[in-house]
């Protein structure tokens, strides 16, 4: 289908006001509004990461750069719980190219791939979201050995496209092809996000011995929000018409926020970027379902629970969910049957979505609970920040082409602005034994600040409507933490931003200009500034220091939470809640 073709067009922008009230209806604050509640998190630090550094034009590995992030990871695995070492270790990715496992009991890393020695495209610049994201364990990972990763690559290097095993002579490449990329049909390909299965012959040692297979490669238009997060449905089972279907966050790649002819990319159902995919990478388990284009998974595409657009003409039958801006953290609560995920906002909203089959999330229309613009006088405002204020869409429909019926665009379930915070971290509802009065509790990060949230789901699902402005509270969690600079000082409350300073400076971090952190381009309206745009100042009135803590939660098979920080490499444990230590 021609990348020229108008695929997509806008809905109905409206020009009176929708039958609200008046507390339904969206406004951007002119303050911050998210405060402590009392809640006190006590925190440890758990291991810290080998020192690396991103990729550039040279060699790999790539010297560290003591001026920026120290350690690059955004989340930890468990294993399966039948698996036979489950208990005893974790794999973390390091997004500059090492999946680690992590000794539970030593705090020790041990390399188990290299990504960059295997991928010789493997591309972790522009910094953030790139590189080695994720990894996900087949439910029947115990007696199969099968895995899945997430890594980018840049198409444009001069480097092979087909993997090597040069530096790992127990892969066996004999099943892997290099797939022609799956690309967006408007604007130029710059970079791909691929999944990998890898199937480990012996689960039992820390020595990767199989087979590596390409299940898709995506291509985006630009650096940034790339592939997320991969997730199988934990309440499928065997002989389900969901089991071992993976789920997979895919980031717009900076689509939607430009204006021209990727902007609609997000809303394109012939497009795969900013949506939630869902595929089946086993291609023997449901024979009936249509084969993708490359041969290497299947599409749900019969019975009852087939995905939602297999049968529109010109749609992707991969897509589950779209309109979304950089889904990167996908999680499901289990006792809820909940689908949430973490979307990072533009300039002004950061969100949180309950996902169901077909919705429309809004992006790139709608950010947060408003109706946003791109391009123009007004480009990067909702609708509220517009002088004077543009009226709510009413009704509030997009129109998607393909559809017969204009469709209603799902809202958050919560959501901050950018006087709170620049980008929503990873979160996930706590299940575990060290907090029990916060069972049932959404933990979730601000990532450049660490300032740690959480909201009730039980908040969340009964906010979930079409009607924006109704949304769950969010309350912030006071950090409680023994700084191993001054232990004869016990506990003491502290921000996640200054403990993050603190450790990178101990590790060897050295301070850019007036960057107390790496990656302080990163700005919210002076929120976390430097270099002579100001410091910026948090709800209490304190300065920043200017820089990115990093902060993102992950979540083991326990149901325990972890910070993991990546300007500094550390690995913080969430231990206890307690009463909030003094000032």
């Amino acid at each position: 289908m021609s990348g020229d073709m108008n695929f997509w067009r806008h809905g109905l922008a409206g020009l009176v006001w929708c039958v609200f009230s008046a507390a339904a209806i969206a406004q951007y604050p002119p303050t911050p509004r998210i405060k402590k509640d009392g809640t006190a998190v006590l925190i440890e630090d758990y291991a810290s990461l080998p020192l690396s550094s991103l990729r550039l034009d040279g060699p790999y590995p790539a010297p560290v750069v003591r001026q920026g992030q120290l350690g690059k990871s955004n989340m930890l695995a468990s294993e399966p719980s039948d698996a036979p070492h489950t208990a005893t270790r974790l794999f973390v990715p390091e997004q500059n190219g090492i999946l680690y496992i992590l000794d539970r009991k030593t705090r020790t890393f041990t390399p188990y791939i290299d990504f960059g020695k295997i991928f010789a495209r493997f591309n972790t610049d522009p910094n953030l979201g790139m590189g080695l994201v994720a990894i996900q364990f087949d439910p029947a990972y115990a007696k199969n050995g099968r895995f899945y990763t997430v890594h980018t690559e840049n198409p444009a290097r001069a480097d092979p496209a087909a993997p090597s095993n040069a530096a790992h002579p127990a892969l066996d490449l004999s099943r892997h092809a290099t797939t022609p990329p799956i690309n967006v049909p408007a604007g130029d390909t710059r970079y791909e996000s691929i999944i990998t299965e890898w199937r480990d012959t012996n689960i039992a040692n820390t020595t990767f011995e199989g087979t590596a297979r390409e299940i898709i490669r995506i291509g985006q238009n630009y650096a940034r929000h790339p592939m997320g997060d991969l997730l199988f449905n934990p309440l499928a089972r065997a002989g389900d018409d969901d089991y071992r279907n993976l789920y997979f966050g895919t980031g717009d790649g900076e689509a939607g926020e430009r204006a021209g002819v990727t902007h609609p990319v997000p809303q394109r159902l012939d497009a795969l970027p900013g949506k939630i995919l869902r595929i089946t990478p086993d291609i023997s388990l449901r024979p009936q379902d249509k084969l993708g284009p490359n041969g290497q998974y299947r599409i749900p595409s019969t019975g009852a629970n087939a995905n939602p657009f297999v049968s529109v003409a010109g749609a992707r039958g991969e897509i589950f969910a779209y309109g979304l801006r950089n889904p990167h953290r996908i999680s499901w609560d289990v006792p809820t049957n909940t689908l949430l995920v973490a979307d990072i906002g533009n300039h002004s909203w950061e969100e949180v979505n309950v996902v169901t089959k077909g919705a429309n999330y809004g992006w790139a229309e709608r950010e947060g609970p408003e109706q946003t613009f791109v391009g123009g006088p007004n480009g990067g405002r909702t609708a509220s920040q517009i002088d004077p204020p543009v009226p709510f869409p009413s009704p509030d429909t997009l129109m998607v082409e393909g559809l017969d019926k204009p469709v209603t665009p799902v809202y958050p379930v919560a959501a901050f602005s950018h006087r709170d915070g620049i980008a929503v971290g990873s979160g996930y509802v706590y299940r575990g034994k060290l907090m029990p009065g916060m069972v049932g509790k959404y933990f979730f990060t601000d990532i450049a600040s660490g300032r740690l949230f959480y909201t009730d789901l039980a908040e969340m699902r009964k906010a979930r409507a079409t009607t924006p402005g109704k949304m769950a509270a969010i309350h912030e969690i006071q950090i409680v933490y023994r700084s191993p600079d001054d232990a004869g000082k016990g506990a003491v409350n502290r921000r996640m931003f200054d403990i993050v300073a603190e450790a990178f400076l101990r590790k060897g971090g050295i301070r850019s200009g007036k960057c107390v952190l790496p990656d302080g381009s990163s700005n919210a309206k002076g929120l976390i500034t430097c270099g002579g745009r100001g410091q910026g100042v948090d709800p209490d009135g304190v300065p920043w220091g200017g820089g990115r803590a990093d902060v993102r939660l992950a979540m083991d098979g326990d149901g325990e939470l972890y910070l993991m920080s990546k300007s500094d490499g550390m690995i913080r444990k969430l231990v206890a809640t307690v009463p909030a230590a003094k000032p």
